[in-house]
């Protein structure tokens, strides 16, 4: 037992004043063990937890990282067009990933409608009273040949059926017929009316059976035909069952809503937006990482300047080799030159998108430049998305080129080869995967850390083990001297007893008088 473990001990009281105190001692003993030999390990492992969830927080925005990158590199996220109908009112237009840019003539002559069948006879005074089908009789609609084969559906009606019963039956049928009833109200009495589900002339039907007609007791109808919508596209007549027309135009999509006396404009031009939205959710995401790395990488000093031996505090990748040189490369690769491009588009400064000096950020450049500790700037710059889109405009496969996007790609992500997009994939892969046969350095330095845990938890196990042991054995040779205490007191007690008994019958019998 060490010098200091006995002199701490040595300071427990003992209020009871008789033996030792040996369920203080040894908890006592167990506190200061655990103390003295598992600040430090703890200490350690505390470190390498927090080294480690940096480690793993770094590895995930480098993987987020990682995927906006492929996710710009697609062609597919650069070459977006919208469309612009010159009267909203008649048609309009939206655009999917291939469409191409173009002016197109269109008037819309027809909308697409429904085979409608109204009755024109007074037969009910109310939908659910009796009818004025005093004979009964049966209603038969033979659908379009889509439906069902063509194969006719008829529905019985009783004497004096309600309309609401009547439409209930033909409505029952509605998946074989393709046709609905309702009942309607003009005002003064109700009728039937009868009408396709869909549009257009696929979906014409015929009304047939004993009430349809002209006879006492029957009703006729008033017949709207079914109708195809149609446009004159270029001088090009065409027609849809529907009044949306899809690849009239490849990877356009028309949508007609009322008819025209003259032709309009149908637009598609390329469009900026999506493509500067994509540039920015990238540098969004390379934001992000930045700041993660300055974070973990960083030390603050103390703030106490009445203390000269006070240290300042460390971010748990303070030491770490991978992360510090992650924060250096990082920007080199994105603000690298790159060759083979027209020298007014080699790199992304050229094109409007600068590092912030305070936050390291990328950013649009702003036409006030930067503000922040150390900025002297004065005058005005060119916004920096204005030239991003100019550029676009002026010189599409130039930007690409320098950002390195992969042509004709239809998926909605690529891997990137060349230009910004390629350096930064390149360094990015090195640092999750691994190159030259290596293993991923981020991966490896948490396996390491893994390795170190499961040493210093062995060595927990084992020095909790033998404090245990210590404490136990302790314990015992407390009990040990506490029963030698014991029977101490009791020969002490016996002895005085005798001593005190004999001086007691020497003192008798001095005093007796013969």
């Amino acid at each position: 037992m060490s010098v200091n473990l006995l002199q701490q001990l040595n300071t427990v009281s003992n209020p009871n004043g008789v033996g030792i105190p040996v369920t203080t001692y040894a908890s006592e003993m167990q506190k200061i063990l655990t103390q003295q030999l598992t600040t430090a390990p703890n200490n350690e492992l505390s470190s390498l937890n927090a080294s480690q969830s940096a480690l793993t927080a770094l590895q995930a925005a480098l993987q987020s990282f990682q995927s906006a990158t492929y996710t710009l590199a697609s062609s597919a996220n650069w070459n977006s067009v919208s469309a612009t109908s010159s009267d909203p009112s008649a048609f309009t237009a939206t655009t999917a990933s291939g469409a191409q840019p173009g002016i197109y003539s269109l008037q819309v002559t027809a909308l697409a409608q429904n085979q409608t069948n109204i009755q024109n006879s007074n037969f009910a005074s109310s939908a659910s009273g009796a009818s004025n089908f005093t004979s009964g009789g049966s209603i038969t609609i033979t659908p379009p040949s889509t439906i069902n084969g063509g194969v006719p559906q008829t529905v019985n009606v009783t004497a004096n059926e309600s309309l609401n019963s009547i439409a209930s039956a033909v409505n029952s049928n509605t998946a074989l017929t393709g046709v609905a009833a309702q009942v309607l109200y003009n005002g003064s009495s109700y009728g039937l009316e009868f009408s396709s589900t869909q549009t257009g002339t696929a979906y014409a039907y015929t009304l047939g059976g004993t009430l349809i007609g002209t006879g006492s007791g029957q009703f006729t109808t008033t017949n709207t035909g079914a109708a195809n919508a149609h446009i004159s596209l270029g001088g090009v007549i065409l027609k849809s069952s529907t009044n949306t027309f899809t690849n009239s135009i490849p990877n356009v999509t028309i949508n007609v809503s009322n008819t025209m006396s003259t032709a309009g404009t149908l637009s598609i031009a390329s469009s900026t937006s999506s493509t500067v939205a994509a540039v920015k959710t990238w540098m969004s995401s390379y934001n992000s990482l930045i700041d993660l790395l300055h974070k973990d990488t960083a030390y603050t000093p103390s703030t106490n300047t009445s203390n000269t031996n006070s240290s300042g505090t460390s971010g748990p990748l303070f030491t770490d080799t991978n992360a510090n040189n992650l924060l250096s490369q990082l920007p080199a690769a994105v603000s690298q030159i790159v060759s083979g491009v027209s020298s007014n588009l080699s790199s992304l400064a050229a094109v409007g998108i600068v590092e912030s000096p305070t936050t390291g950020h990328l950013e649009f450049q702003s036409s006030s430049g930067f503000t922040g500790s150390g900025s002297s700037f004065t005058g005005t710059l060119p916004n920096g998305q204005t030239m991003f889109t100019n550029a676009l405009t002026s010189n599409a496969s130039g930007v690409q080129q320098l950002f390195g996007i992969v042509q004709n790609n239809t998926a909605s992500t690529a891997i990137p080869t060349s230009g910004v997009l390629g350096n930064v994939s390149n360094l990015l892969s090195t640092y999750l995967t691994g190159a030259g046969g290596q293993s991923s350095p981020i991966q490896s330095d948490l396996n390491s850390i893994s390795a170190q845990e499961t040493n210093i938890n062995n060595y927990l196990t084992q020095i909790n083990q033998q404090i245990a042991q210590n404490v136990a054995n302790f314990t015992s040779q407390l009990n040990a001297l506490n029963a030698a205490i014991q029977q101490s007191q009791a020969q002490t007690q016996a002895l005085s007893a005798l001593l005190n008994g004999s001086s007691s019958a020497g003192s008798s019998s001095g005093s007796s008088i013969p």
